[in-house]
């Protein structure tokens, strides 16, 4: 897929967030929840859940995620999964997911090399190493839209991906009103001879720096969009 993206529009995100700010997990430091709902050419078909925890130095944070697209009455497409991942003194350890997409099993189990020069990853699409630099690609962590590559957190295949800035938009969302910085991330798999590009349209509240909506098109418009967020008290 070609994105087409007007030139003055396109600013790389480095000149307007700086590497420093998106290089810690402590923004998130108050957060309990994020409620955040699928929905498919309008129509709410499942949930993608983040649940915060801590330990000591470890910031553990654990996904559920559901949602069913039917046609005619019969389902089409469907995953239902859940994961976690560890993080020590702000630095990824550990991820693990396991996921039905389908009726196929998909998984993921990185971790930390001993000498903690790579995580190794062991997944349904990929395995072998992944630079230390590398994101999860999950829709809580601000810095997908920072880093060069991430890792899908469905089957452990490796992205690039190139980010733009297009402009600073206002949006409402569940009847409340956000002043946001307007991103594009144009993915293209590593590991696999697919040379498709995947455009994902990318919300970020300029005020909490989450991510409030992620658009894309396959077979149709999907959205993620935050509904809540639970903060601890």
């Amino acid at each position: 897929m070609k994105s087409i993206i007007t030139p003055i529009f396109v600013i790389i995100i480095t000149f307007f967030f700086p590497l420093k700010s998106f290089s810690h997990v402590e923004h998130y430091k108050n957060v309990e929840k994020f409620i955040m709902e699928i929905f498919k050419d309008g129509k709410r078909i499942g949930f993608n859940n983040y649940t915060f925890s801590r330990n000591g130095k470890n910031l553990i944070i654990e996904n559920k995620t559901a949602f069913t697209v039917s046609i005619l009455g019969l389902n089409a497409f469907s995953i239902k999964g859940s994961s976690k991942e560890t993080y020590k003194n702000n630095k990824l350890i550990s991820f693990k997911s396991d996921s039905i997409q389908n009726k196929k099993v998909k998984f993921v189990n990185l971790y930390l090399d001993k000498a903690k020069e790579h995580y190794f990853i062991k997944g349904s699409s990929y395995t072998g190493k992944a630079d230390l630099g590398i994101v999860i690609g999950s829709w809580w962590n601000h810095r997908v839209i920072q880093s060069e590559k991430n890792i899908s957190p469905i089957s452990g295949s490796i992205n690039k991906q190139t980010i733009n800035f297009i402009k600073r938009e206002k949006i409402n969302l569940y009847g409340k009103d956000y002043d946001t910085k307007h991103f594009v991330i144009i993915l293209n798999r590593l590991n696999k001879d697919d040379v498709k590009e995947r455009r994902y349209d990318v919300w970020l509240d300029t005020t909490t720096n989450h991510i409030l909506k992620v658009n894309y098109s396959k077979y149709g418009l999907w959205e993620y969009k935050l509904k809540q967020v639970i903060y601890s008290k």
